[in-house]
């Protein structure tokens, strides 16, 4: 018999586990397995729900940033400002329109068909905002979405282009406003951008200081489009490189950055909308700016999508009206000479009539055919006098 080392008889002796023990207790875990398995669906459902919540508590846990519900502007934003609001001598737009320092009849001047369009004014200091009083910029949409925008400032006659408040009277809360537009594709020095309302057409002169950031971004774009169009109206196979050279020598206006390739390209949907609107202008003969190279590499390079600055349709009271920013362009600039072969009514003695029918008979007959003619003769009127 070997002697027994020191380290076996301090070590553990094994456990004698009873077979019948070790057998119930496999039974009792293949039991316990199986009434997890046949628990009820119900219990089980809700544990899964109250996982759901604690996953959706959590998810409410993040605050979503508050928007306004008409300007979509954020309402923690710090580039969100309230407009300061009017002075006590500010008045609303239908009394300030009927103040005799904006009327530019005379006393003794009855004014008899002089009232068939909408009054004309100019207006400077000016705010545009909401009806939260929210600033808001109205050149990214919220007219054509039909977002009523209100704009006060000071209201001077049509031929009062001085941004001085003198000569005017106060106006609050005008609008809302129906239509923005860009005009003055003549040549000039500067371009006009006007509101129209129900009641009247406002171009802007100067805005407010509180209101001087959002305008001078806007002004920018409106600058750019004056001077692009007006230069493509000179050269009808203007290359992209040739418009960005030109684009490039263009002084811009005050507080504002040289015009640069990025310059173009940042507003190119812009030019494009504002191209598009002028060419609708156009007349049968005139050919359409959004077809010069220029135009197209433009579109091509800043990826433009065409049409995308359509008019809309909103509802005013029972009144509709059309909402959209066109360019009033083509009617300020003088049309070309184009040959017309219109008949001219003109007003002639009985002596001048028959010099004509006998001197230039041959060319009347050629321009003209004999059943034009002979309507012509019946539509002309004669003076009978000596």
């Amino acid at each position: 018999m070997k002697q027994k080392v020191l380290k076996d008889m301090f070590a553990p002796k094994p456990v004698m586990v009873d077979p019948e023990v070790k057998e119930h207790d496999k039974t009792s875990q293949e039991t316990s397995d199986e009434c997890s398995e046949d628990e009820p669906v119900s219990k089980r459902l809700k544990t899964s729900n109250k996982s759901n919540d604690t996953v959706k508590r959590k998810k409410s846990a993040v605050k979503k940033p508050l928007k306004c519900d008409i300007c979509k502007q954020l309402l923690e934003s710090p580039s969100l400002e309230m407009f300061s609001g009017d002075g006590n001598e500010a008045v609303e737009e239908f009394i300030a329109l009927a103040s005799e320092t904006l009327s530019i009849f005379d006393a003794d001047s009855n004014g008899e068909g002089e009232w068939d369009d909408k009054p004309q004014h100019r207006i400077t200091n000016f705010t545009v905002y909401d009806e939260y009083g929210h600033l808001c910029p109205f050149d990214t949409g919220l007219i054509d979405q039909n977002v009523p925008l209100y704009f006060s400032g000071y209201i001077k006659p049509i031929y009062d282009d001085s941004p001085a408040l003198t000569g005017g009277v106060y106006g609050t809360k005008l609008g809302p406003i129906d239509m923005w537009y860009v005009a003055g594709f003549d040549g000039g020095e500067k371009e006009l951008i006007g509101f129209t309302t129900i009641y009247a057409d406002y171009l802007l002169l100067q805005p407010s200081d509180q209101y001087v950031p959002l305008f001078d971004t806007l002004r920018e774009k409106t600058f750019l489009s004056k001077t692009v169009i007006e230069v493509l109206e000179e050269d009808y196979e203007m290359t992209l490189e040739d418009l960005i050279n030109i684009v490039q020598l263009v002084v811009p206006p005050e507080q504002c950055q040289p015009f640069s390739e990025e310059t173009l390209l940042k507003h190119a949907q812009f030019l494009v909308e504002q191209i598009e609107s002028y060419d609708l202008a156009a007349g049968e003969g005139d050919d359409l700016l959004i077809t010069i190279p220029a135009v197209r590499g433009l579109i091509k390079l800043a990826g433009v999508t065409l049409g995308a600055g359509g008019s809309q349709q909103t509802t005013s009271g029972k009144d509709q009206k059309q909402r959209r920013r066109p360019v009033k362009a083509r009617e300020d600039k003088v049309p070309g000479k184009t040959k017309s072969t219109d008949i001219s009514h003109a007003t002639v003695t009985p002596l001048v009539k028959a010099s004509f029918e006998g001197i230039f008979i041959d060319q009347m007959q050629d321009t003209v055919s004999t059943q034009d003619y002979i309507m012509y003769l019946k539509h002309v009127k004669f003076a009978c006098y000596c």
